[in-house]
This record gives C-alpha cells, sequence and structure tokens, in this order.
C-alpha cells in the first residue's frame, strides 16, 4: 500500500479507527459533561480541571468526524 492515491499519508483503508476514536472522544465529552451537570461543584477551578479534557474530545472528535461527513456525497 505504499503507491496509495491521494494526499500523502492518506489510506482509505485506515479511516475504520479514526472514525472510532472520533465517536468515542464525542461519547466521552458528552459523559464528562453530563457528569459535571448532574454533580455540579462550587470551586471554579476544579470545575474546569473537569470541564477541559470535555472540550479537548469534543473538539478532537470533531476535528475527526465533521471532514469525513463533508466529504461523503
Amino acid at each position: 500500500m505504499a503507491e496509495s492515491v491521494g494526499p500523502v499519508g492518506f489510506d482509505p483503508a485506515m479511516r475504520f479507527p479514526f472514525r472510532f476514536m472520533g465517536m468515542l472522544s464525542v461519547l466521552l465529552a458528552v459523559w464528562i459533561g453530563s457528569y459535571v451537570y448532574l454533580h455540579p461543584v462550587r470551586d471554579a477551578l476544579t470545575m474546569a480541571l473537569e470541564l477541559l479534557p470535555a472540550v479537548a474530545l469534543a473538539g478532537f472528535g470533531l476535528w475527526v468526524l465533521v471532514p469525513h461527513r463533508l466529504r461523503q456525497p
């Protein structure tokens, strides 16, 4: 598969693991967000430390999933 067609490093056979990682990241972000919503904390630093990974996971998941959905006809 060294002679793949398309951009450098693009291999269509490798899309599934990244799609799965994107969906799992969004799912974990929703889970963390709902946990923080259902179990509120009084300390702003603690809330920021809880929400920062959720935002990072959602960002990664959307970065992986949105271009994939835009490429499909």
